[in-house]
């Protein structure tokens, strides 16, 4: 998951701290892996770009599908995760904006994958639109754009206040979400509970809220014009008045 965008306003790392426990509430999710084996499959996808690529495990993940694969994020911290993650491989990573791609890499990929709601991190119009436009120019003709989000038509109907995200004997995940407007204000609270360490942190994160039809025009401007929606990991249709995730595939 990758910062605002924009260096000049990356003055603090927003991951700071939360980075290292980042991986706590990663799943094994076989109906996700299977969605991108069978994505990738469909495109004749070889070569991936994850450009908000986190603590790298989706990097794994697809170096794990056979699959040529680098990754880029702007946290520092994220990026130390990522370099522990992947040390027994040869993945590369690097600090790059994602608004700012063509300028560091020359490879034209087959697919660029921006997950965990990372694409709704810009705040202004014009900062997605420069992101999405940055995406594309290193997409091959027909290469594909991947990004996900959680919020949907159907949940923002009655935007949720809090969400429990994990809870195991060792430790607990909560989120609470507040909003002014299209942007969301999370707060992560994170409870460490072991025999040995009782603890307790706190980060928080904004996003802006876009919806399907939102996407689809921005996505346009940018120069996509095949663009399919799907509502889960399962590759079920996106269906506006039920799904609880908005996964956008768009073709260059």
């Amino acid at each position: 998951m990758t910062p605002v965008v924009g260096q000049e306003r990356m003055t603090q790392d927003p991951y700071e701290g939360f980075a290292e426990r980042y991986d706590w509430m990663k799943q094994e999710n076989p109906a996700r892996q299977e969605f991108f084996r069978s994505l990738f499959g469909k495109h004749g996808v070889q070569t991936v770009l994850d450009c908000a690529c986190g603590t790298g495990r989706d990097l794994l993940m697809f170096r794990s599908m056979g699959l040529d694969v680098v990754g880029s994020d702007l946290s520092d911290s994220m990026l130390a995760a990522a370099r522990r993650n992947i040390a027994e491989t040869d993945i590369a990573v690097r600090k790059v904006d994602y608004c700012e791609l063509p300028e560091n890499y020359d490879a034209r990929f087959d697919a660029v994958i921006c997950l965990s709601n990372s694409i709704n991190e810009p705040l202004e119009d014009a900062e997605t639109l420069r992101a999405l436009r940055s995406m594309k120019a290193v997409l091959r003709t027909g290469g594909i754009l991947v990004f996900d989000q959680g919020q949907t038509d159907a949940s923002m109907r009655n935007p949720p206040a809090f969400a429990p995200i994990l809870n195991n004997r060792d430790f607990t995940r909560f989120f609470t979400m507040k909003y002014a407007g299209d942007i969301q204000t999370v707060n992560i609270f994170d409870f460490v509970h072991t025999e040995g360490t009782s603890d307790f942190k706190h980060s928080s994160v904004r996003i802006r809220i876009r919806l399907q039809e939102s996407w689809n025009e921005i996505l346009r401007e940018a120069g996509f014009q095949e663009i399919a929606c799907f509502g889960d990991w399962d590759s079920t249709a996106y269906d506006r008045n039920s799904s609880r995730r908005l996964i956008v595939v768009a073709k260059k």
